[in-house]
Parts: C-alpha cells; sequence; structure tokens
C-alpha cells in the first residue's frame, strides 16, 4: 500500500508540473534535421526519416525510414522530432498573422544554398531578423513591438516555426506627439527670412500669452509669432533663392532566366527577354543541360513592366515562348520592376 500510495503522489506531482509548463506556454519541439546530399541510396537511424526535396512543382515530402533512394535531381535530408515536411517557399511571402511584443520566434530549416538570397522575417514591413543561409539552419528571436508577422524567401527553403509558443516580458516603445494649445496677442505679423544681418536693429516688443498641456511628460518648445511694432525702416532684404531639386535616379531591374523550379535544363540556344510589345532587354546564349543565366541587370520602359523569354535554337527558327512559373497574377507574363532582382522561372511548354 505505501508504495502505491507513493506512486500517486508522484503521478499527481507529474501531472502538476506538465500543467503547469502549459499554462507557462513552453514550446513544442522543433525537428532535428541533418543534410544528407543530393542522389543516392541512404539508410538512417530507427528514430529518424527522410524530408526529400523535389522538383516540377518545388516541394519537400516526407519519406519513412530506414532506407530511401534518391534520383539525381534530389535533396535528402535526415530528421526526427515531427511528422510532416516544412511548406516550400520561394520568392513568395509566408504570413503568419499579428504578433505582440514580447513573442518569441524560433525555426529550423533547410535547403537555403549560400548564394547572396538572404531570407528575412518582418514585421509590418521592415525587417526584424535575417536568416543565416545553409542547407540546414535555426535560429531563435523575440519580437519588439506589435505588428503582423512574415517571411519573405528570397531563396527556396522550407521552414518549421514555434510562433509565439513563448512569451517574454518586453516594455514597447512609444512614440508620443505632444499636444499644446498656444494662444498669442500680436498687433502685427510679418514674416521674414534674412539672408543677411539688417542694417539697423528694430526694437521688438512681444506680448503673448502661451498655455502648454501635454498629454505626456515632455517638454514641448512651442513656435509662437509674436507681435512686432517696429520703431524704424529696415532696409529691404535680397529675396531668397530656391535651390533646383536634383531628379532622383532611375535604377536599373535585375533578372535571371531559371529552369531549377520547373525541373528542367536549357537547351542549347538563345533564349531573349523582352516586354510585352516587343522591347528587347536582354539575350542568354546556353548550352545543353545549363540551368541558371546568373543576375542581368536591365533598363525597362516604364517603373514596372510584364515580360516574355522566347527560345530561338537557330538564327532562322520560329521562337518558342517558354512557360513562366512564377507569372504575375491572372497573367502569362512574368514582370520586372526597378530597382528589384526577380527571377524568371521558365519552363519548356
Amino acid at each position: 500500500m505505501k508504495r502505491i500510495a507513493v506512486l500517486l503522489v508522484f503521478l499527481l506531482f507529474l501531472a502538476i508540473w506538465t500543467q503547469s509548463l502549459r499554462q507557462a506556454g513552453a514550446a513544442e519541439m522543433l525537428p532535428t534535421v541533418r543534410y544528407l546530399g543530393q542522389g543516392g541510396a541512404y539508410t538512417v537511424g530507427p528514430d529518424e526519416d527522410f524530408i526529400v526535396k523535389r522538383l516540377g512543382p518545388f516541394r519537400f515530402d516526407f519519406e519513412p525510414g530506414p532506407t530511401y533512394s534518391a534520383q539525381d535531381s534530389e535533396r535528402v535530408w535526415a530528421f526526427s522530432g515531427a511528422s510532416d515536411a516544412p511548406p516550400a517557399d520561394y520568392h513568395n511571402w509566408h504570413d503568419f498573422g499579428y504578433v505582440q511584443a514580447g513573442c518569441v520566434i524560433e525555426y529550423v530549416g533547410i535547403d537555403d544554398d549560400e548564394d547572396g538570397l538572404v531570407n528575412s522575417f518582418y514585421l509590418d514591413g521592415e525587417i526584424v531578423h535575417t536568416i543565416e543561409e545553409g542547407m540546414v539552419f535555426s535560429g531563435r528571436f523575440t519580437i519588439p513591438a506589435h505588428g503582423v508577422l512574415q517571411l519573405y524567401a528570397a531563396d527556396s527553403v522550407g521552414i518549421w516555426a514555434n510562433i509565439c509558443e513563448e512569451q517574454n516580458d518586453i516594455t514597447p516603445t512609444w512614440t508620443a506627439t505632444p499636444t499644446a494649445t498656444a494662444t498669442a496677442t500680436a498687433t502685427s505679423t510679418p514674416t521674414v527670412t534674412p539672408t543677411n544681418e539688417p542694417t539697423v536693429a528694430p526694437t521688438v516688443t512681444v506680448t503673448a500669452t502661451v498655455t502648454v498641456t501635454p498629454t505626456i511628460t515632455v517638454s514641448p518648445t512651442p513656435s509662437l509669432t509674436p507681435s512686432v511694432t517696429p520703431t524704424t525702416t529696415a532696409t529691404p532684404l535680397a529675396p531668397e533663392s530656391t535651390p533646383t531639386a536634383t531628379p532622383e535616379p532611375q535604377l536599373d531591374a535585375c533578372l535571371r532566366i531559371n529552369f531549377e523550379i520547373g525541373g528542367h535544363v536549357a537547351r542549347t540556344g538563345l533564349y531573349v527577354v523582352q516586354e510585352i510589345g516587343g522591347r528587347v532587354l536582354a539575350s542568354w546564349y546556353a548550352e545543353e543541360g545549363w540551368e541558371d543565366s546568373g543576375w542581368i541587370y536591365v533598363d525597362i520602359s516604364h517603373p514596372s513592366v510584364y515580360v516574355q523569354v522566347l527560345y530561338y535554337s537557330g538564327p532562322d527558327a520560329e521562337p518558342v515562348v517558354m512557360d513562366m512559373l512564377n507569372a504575375a497574377p491572372d497573367t502569362p507574363y512574368g514582370w520586372l520592376t526597378r530597382g528589384m532582382c526577380h527571377a524568371l522561372e521558365v519552363a519548356w511548354p
């Protein structure tokens, strides 16, 4: 009986402790992941399974362990601690919704090539955290203020994330604007913007009554228009010249032709990027099996334009219009914008 009583007390204590963890917002466990390679056959431990990256279309799939034989184009990871593959994000926004200040973000991810395309978390459109590149990566940060949290995937990536499973106590930073009421009695209100000192000094009499009521504790300095009664005549001043504004520079757009997402490769020939209407922006000669043109800077005719990619197998060949996998909404066309680099993800029709 004594042993049974001790066991019951232990179980009761364990239940209370588990409940306290839930009330404290303890985060769920994120998976443990390791990169195995691309193509080939793999064997993992009894508690591990596989995540496989596949193309055409781009996605991450779950495959059960302990063995898997990958195709040449497939990348493979071993993972444990989760039963689902992560969502596949590329050149898109992933919305997490509204979060509060102090919310803790914890994540583990895969497939971020070290190519300078940096993935970042945004809060109300401003970057709050950048992700380090790698075949496996992880991180943790705290949201500094209330707002809408998003992830922008500049490169192909899959991420498991705990969003606000934990909450830190922080003091939000508030921006205060004092409200002041000013009353002034003036007999005249001259407005002068001098560019040099007047030849004589007028006598100025200022009569003003000011009442300032700030909404928070601040030290506002109200701007008043004093009453001025000049007793002498000042020498007229030369008018101030207005400088000519320098026009903003017109930024180039940046593009690359990429076959990766469609799971295809280039055929030998010339690829031409042109605006809808025929204005040629760039050309790329590719050999059989190439996948990416690299970044090309171009001058587009408008702030944003629709484009298409044409393939020519030879000088007299009819062009083939390539399928655009990341087309602008409700169109078959790609798009470019000044000051932005954007990949044109193409596939053979």
